[in-house]
């Protein structure tokens, strides 16, 4: 596999809107071991994630990806600095609404998701199985 129990991270720039296109290559690159589906999910729920902490939580902090040893999954974690705001699943009232879908693909497409807080910080984190 492309990277180990070690934690790689992705540095932002800040001011703008999150480079997606480029967290998108900077992920493959990182994962070069690991299945195209494993990759392609791990974008999605990257991108997810990424964009969620621009557009609710004043920006993304941090970007870490990593491949916990001895489990067969990638693991992503996205920090942002508003520990208070918790992400929810929102239920739209019009299927043809472009949000609101994020989080229902990440509890679809990962094995398991969740939030962990601190002073100052917040992490989503996601696991997405290594196929």
């Amino acid at each position: 596999m492309g990277i180990t129990s070690t934690r790689q991270a992705y540095e932002f720039p800040t001011g703008i809107a999150p480079p997606l296109g480029a967290v998108r290559a900077w992920l493959r690159e990182q994962l070069g071991g690991v299945g195209r589906t494993t990759i392609a999910d791990t974008e999605l729920l990257t991108t997810e994630l990424v964009t969620n902490a621009h557009e609710h939580a004043d920006g993304v902090a941090e970007l870490r990806v990593s491949v916990p040893s001895g489990r067969d999954v990638v693991r992503i974690e996205v920090d942002d600095r508003r520990p208070r705001l918790r992400p929810r699943r929102v239920i739209k009232d019009d299927p043809t609404s472009p949000h609101g879908r994020g989080l229902a693909l990440v509890e679809a497409v990962s094995t398991e998701w969740g939030v962990d807080t601190g002073a100052g910080f917040k992490t989503v984190w996601a696991e997405i199985p290594v196929l």
